[in-house]
């Protein structure tokens, strides 16, 4: 009797033990899978936006939103990728249309960098193409990064290095058109001809630095309320 008792003891066990595996092993398979990076093992720097994870927030295409992960941007595959609790890189089996970095440290105030995407393909990029969304309103700052891999052979060796290229682009989004806009005020104001006199006297005003983004954004948001 007792040797009955103990097995069925143990049957229990161990299938509580199976139903928790299975469980966890199904919510990974909803969620994600694992990645692999091999191809980046012989490039010199790094394919991502940041260097190590950082805290965020996820939106999928059917609505889904997933908050406070550990997401990382690459910018060869223009995909965000996420850790599990295991601490492993996946990739999400769901498209994602909208994904933030809460940046920040203990103390100080957050700053948050807003991705999205399924703006009209331009240069090249398509519509799952992910922009930040520096300005924000019926017309919208968008920055566009990728990087790239190249290759260079240094002076006075005969060996090719690879390397990652940053590139970064800047465009107004206004009536689901997108155009490309360089960090000059010429640039700018002929993206936004109906207002240009008051932007300008703005920009006299405010002595914008449109070389830097927070001066780009202030001179957005001011058309945005005009």
């Amino acid at each position: 009797m007792k040797t009955k008792l103990i097995l069925l003891v143990l049957s229990l066990v161990f299938i509580s033990a199976y139903m928790d595996a299975s469980a966890q092993t199904a919510i990974v398979d909803v969620m994600g899978k694992p990645i692999q990076a091999k191809q980046y093992v012989d490039v010199q720097g790094s394919p991502y936006l940041f260097d190590d994870w950082k805290k965020g927030n996820v939106t999928l295409a059917d609505g889904t939103t997933f908050e406070g992960m550990a997401l990382m941007y690459d910018q060869i595959t223009d995909e965000v990728i996420f850790r599990n609790d295991q601490g492993q890189a996946q990739a999400f089996l769901q498209p994602v249309v909208m994904f933030t970095f809460s940046l920040g440290e203990d103390g100080v105030k957050e700053a948050k960098r807003n991705f999205r995407k399924g703006y009209a393909p331009v240069d090249g990029a398509s519509a799952g193409a992910f922009y930040e969304v520096l300005a924000d309103g019926d017309t919208q700052l968008l920055k566009r990064y990728s990087k790239t891999i190249f290759e260079e052979t240094p002076y006075g060796t005969a060996t090719k290095v690879k390397k990652f290229q940053e590139n970064t682009s800047y465009y107004v989004a206004k009536a689901d058109k997108l155009e490309k806009v360089k960090q000059d005020k010429k640039s700018i104001l002929n993206a936004l001809p109906d207002k240009a006199p008051a932007l300008e006297k703005y920009m006299k005003e405010n002595r914008l630095n449109l070389r830097n983004d927070s001066d780009i954004i202030k001179l957005v948001d001011h058309y945005n309320s005009l």
